[in-house]
């Protein structure tokens, strides 16, 4: 009887990021395996950012890929299918789509050809990919992530069938099978053995049949560093009878027709980050870039429709870096030297393309009498900020797709500060202040929203010990604005915490800066019963420096948070691995201790910009500017700033001063969760305010845009321009399907598009229908 065929599916991890000098010697290996192995076949699993670096610094290298493409064309595989190989769950909507957009752009100007079926070695996958891939061109997908260090997602009884994403779209998948490999700190099974075999593991491929003996077809895929010594399982899968390389353009005719349904959800897909690490350094600096591109983009948008040129080249160099910024290795093994290079160049690019448009919006709003001010909404909602500026503190309320000029209120709101009791009033809240921080937050007249007792505000184990924060409060007062600093200790380390209170606003923006000298922060793995492991030093969130609030809600709370074009309810523990093991060879942690008990039963969990807490009545929420992570356990919530202890991925100790940014939101039930996330995009895309001098403007305000939505709830994500049109992105953050009317005032919205701006189908009138959780892009003809 013939045995069952066997398709292996191997491809090189790396690129220009982390394993830069290595990839020219492994290329030439690779040149060296294809005469010697005639079976083989095996592609490049390497960021499209590389092919842009290279093409700089290195171009033979450039050279040798297209010269593997052009001599083996049916055995070589280009891989890339991302420019920057980020983790999907830690990056904005318009990253995600921008990640997917720029690889497909790039590969094709190097090399003529990109991926048709989407993969990737580490997590790059959330619930809206079959959409984002689908809109890409994509005909397939490989549902797993090969290396699970930082994330993983769900697993299925099936070889293949049709991955459901949020809004429905579908697109055919080879998925993570049951038992294959689902947990922080594993590979896949088949990764496993195709990157160690037979040196460090006893595991086999006719194991692994064994395994899965069930599927048919079955695929041992590998997605693993290019410093893997593969040589020896490469000889030996050439002599294996029924083993058959494959690369990914041969999946969709080899597999057939999808059948089996793989629907997902957005908790199917898990993430952890070592949230502090650096000081938070890179995770701030790749959120102020991205949204600094967007931001950029969008003021180009607004300027092109005022006649200015648009800026392509400049905002081309700001995705470019911002995504390279956001590459796994990067953020996770704190690769300083690189994002103190990436996340500059992208700041300076956007900032570039923002003076070029304020210019040329600024010269059409000019006053002919004095000396104004200008405040331009991009949001399709209106907004209600306090913004900072160059005369202070300005109270900005505008329409959406708007700018204006404005003018100075005389606003007066009541604010008092009593030194002896320690109680702050503001016009949404009363604050008991102590040395030790916040003891109770109350509404005015109303219940209380946080009760920290004896006012714990910082926590953290420095120096092996656990530590509490104490320090003085000063509190100005204004007629518009409270600030209320406290600076002090927790452990060895000083620190500045700083909260404002902007008129009526009910949220409160803070502030934090700590001065670190060299000091262990965190608590060790070994210290808790756990062998040292990747997945554990650094994710132990409540023993870093945390801020910490003891909200006042009732058991029938729940967690919310945001995604890549999603809200979700969150519920149930994120545990370190699953049940199973894989004999010796995957077994990082000591099975004495349970995963449940090592993190004391709380839930671990990020959200791009906000998560919440919230029960029928009242909610809490954190917004914010670049560190994603939180702690939850019951109604207390800790927001993780600072690690610097032993990290396998690289320890990072720290010296200087390092600072966050992230605002507090009480909330009561008539807020929806769409509004929520409403109010923490206006809080990361803030109006843009300048000042300008008088000149010969022939306008006092310009709306460029309106959007009505009599169903679901439609907004924008962004506007940009590109080859003398513009795009419009929209996503429908609704389980209701919507339909929504989009008007340009100095164009004509006159088709529908992918991600690469084909056009899909023609807008009449500029009707827009949507799925629930459907996203849209519309070309606007200028």
């Amino acid at each position: 009887m013939e045995k069952k065929k066997l398709y292996i599916l191997t491809y090189e991890h790396g690129g220009y990021v982390l394993w830069g000098d290595r990839v020219k010697p492994r290329l030439k290996k690779i040149f060296e395996w294809l005469e010697k192995y005639p079976k083989l076949k095996i592609g490049l699993d390497y960021e499209s950012f590389t092919f842009d670096e290279f093409s700089r610094c290195d171009p033979e290298i450039i050279e040798m890929i297209s010269e593997l493409l052009k001599k083996y064309p049916d055995r070589v595989g280009l891989g890339a299918t991302t420019y920057g190989q980020p983790l999907s769950l830690t990056i904005s909507e318009e990253s995600n789509a921008r990640q997917l957009s720029y690889s497909v752009r790039t590969n094709k100007e190097f090399f003529g050809v990109t991926p048709n079926v989407y993969a990737i070695s580490e997590f790059a996958l959330n619930n809206q990919t079959p959409q984002l891939i689908k809109n890409c061109g994509y005909d397939a997908a490989i549902l797993r992530s090969h290396v699970m260090g930082y994330g993983y997602p769900r697993t299925f009884d099936s070889a293949w069938g049709n991955w459901i994403g949020k809004d429905g779209t579908s697109i055919p998948a080879v998925p993570t099978y049951d038992k294959q490999g689902r947990g922080f700190n594993c590979t896949t099974v088949d990764n496993w053995i195709l990157s160690r075999w037979p040196d460090d593991t006893k595991i086999s491929l006719e194991d692994f049949e064994e395994m899965f003996e069930k599927h048919s077809p079955v695929l041992a895929s590998r997605y693993d560093d290019l410093t893997q010594e593969i040589e020896k399982v490469t000889a030996y899968t050439e002599t294996k009878d029924n083993a058959e390389y494959v690369l990914l353009e041969d999946i969709p005719a080899l597999y057939g027709e999808a059948k089996d349904e793989l629907a997902t959800t957005d908790n199917d897909f898990h993430v952890q980050m070592p949230w502090g690490y650096c000081g938070n350094e890179i995770f701030n600096g790749v959120r102020k870039s991205e949204v600094s591109a967007v931001q950029a983009e969008e003021l180009n948008a607004v300027a092109v429709m005022l006649g200015a040129d648009e800026e392509r080249e400049k905002l081309d160099e700001a995705w470019k870096y911002a995504l390279a910024a956001q590459h796994h290795d990067v953020t996770i093994c704190g690769l300083l030297d690189l994002s103190r290079r990436f996340i500059p160049a992208s700041l300076a690019a956007s900032d570039h393309v923002k003076e070029k448009s304020l210019e040329a919006i600024a010269s059409k709003l000019a006053s002919s009498e004095k000396d104004s001010v200008i405040a331009i909404n991009a949001n399709s909602f209106p907004v209600d900020e306090w913004v900072d500026s160059e005369k202070g503190k300005l109270h900005v309320e505008l329409a959406p797709f708007t700018a204006k000029r404005i003018e100075e209120k005389n606003e007066k709101y009541d604010f008092s500060w009593d030194s002896e009791s320690g109680i702050l009033s503001t016009p949404c809240y009363k604050l008991k202040l102590n040395d030790s921080g916040i003891a109770y937050i109350d509404e005015i007249g109303g219940r209380r929203i946080v009760d920290n007792g004896n006012g714990e505000l910082f926590s953290a184990c420095i120096e092996n010990t656990d530590c509490v924060s104490e320090g003085k409060w000063a509190v100005e007062i204004d007629e518009t604005y409270a600030k209320a600093v406290q600076e002090g200790k927790i452990g060895s380390v000083p620190f500045r915490f700083e909260m404002t209170f902007n008129g009526s606003s009910p949220r409160i923006d803070c502030k934090t800066q700590f001065e670190i000298h060299g000091e262990h922060i965190g608590r060790l793995g070994e210290k808790m019963g756990l062998k040292k492991s990747l997945t554990v030093e650094g994710h132990m969130h409540e023993s870093k420096l945390c801020l910490n609030m003891n909200l006042c809600l009732d058991e029938s709370r729940r967690m919310v948070r945001d995604l890549p074009y999603s809200i979700s309810d969150w519920s149930g523990d994120i545990r370190v691995t699953e049940d199973y093991w894989y004999k010796e060879d995957l077994i990082l942690i000591d099975k004495k201790v349970s995963p449940e008990e090592s993190f004391k039963n709380s839930t671990q969990l990020n959200g791009i910009y906000w998560i919440a807490l919230r029960d029928e009545k009242n909610g809490f929420a954190v917004m914010n500017r670049g560190c994603m992570g939180s702690a939850v356990n019951g109604n207390r919530l800790s927001v993780p700033l600072i690690y610097a202890n032993s990290y396998m991925c690289g320890t990072k100790m720290l010296d200087g001063i390092f600072d966050d940014e992230f605002a507090l939101l009480p909330f009561g039930s008539a807020l929806t969760d769409a509004e929520l996330h409403r109010k923490a995009y206006s809080y990361a895309y803030q109006p843009t305010v300048i000042g300008v001098a008088k000149g010969n403007g022939e306008m006092s305000e310009f709306g460029w845009a309106s959007l009505e939505a009599d169903s679901g709830e439609v907004m924008l994500t962004t506007l940009y321009p590109e080859n003398g049109y513009l795009l419009a992105r929209f996503c429908n953050y609704s389980d209701e399907a919507a339909t929504a009317k989009f008007g340009s005032a100095v164009g004509k919205v006159s088709a529908e598009t992918d991600l690469l701006g084909n056009e899909l189908s023609t807008v009449t009138d500029g009707k827009l229908t949507f799925r629930p959780w459907e996203i849209k892009t519309v070309k606007i003809k200028l």
